[in-house]
């Protein structure tokens, strides 16, 4: 398990991504109210494929997210999101979205140190 985590004044997203053999499983949760808003899934092979919940917007943090791990990470993925922040502002809905660009390179780094070995890092 890999956990990462990122803060700026009110806003905070925790990342939590498990390995399954060579695939992996993210979890991506903040704000006040965690949920279940959005899933991406995708591999080097495949084009990423999308389900966002009614009213979520969090398919944009899914994709960019998954781009990244097409781009960088071998193996199948899936990442689920869901971020949720009272009166969020526009400066914040940013915010995330680089935080959620900056967890993902971090955890293909993280994964490319822990290649041919489980990843424990918590």
């Amino acid at each position: 398990m890999i956990q990462i985590n990122k803060k700026k004044k009110r806003l905070e997203i925790n990342m939590t991504a498990f390995q399954m053999g060579k695939d992996l499983c993210v979890i991506l949760t903040g704000g006040h109210t965690p949920h279940l808003g959005a899933v991406t899934v995708g591999s080097q092979a495949k084009v990423l494929q999308t389900f966002a919940f009614e009213q979520h917007k969090e398919n944009i943090v899914t994709e960019i997210f998954g781009n990244i791990l097409r781009r960088e990470f071998g193996g199948s993925f899936a990442i689920c999101c869901g971020i949720h922040l009272d009166n969020i502002s526009s400066e914040e809905i940013t915010d995330s979205i680089e935080f959620c660009r900056e967890i993902a390179e971090e955890l293909c780094c993280l994964l490319k140190k822990c290649e041919g070995i489980i990843c424990e890092l918590i």
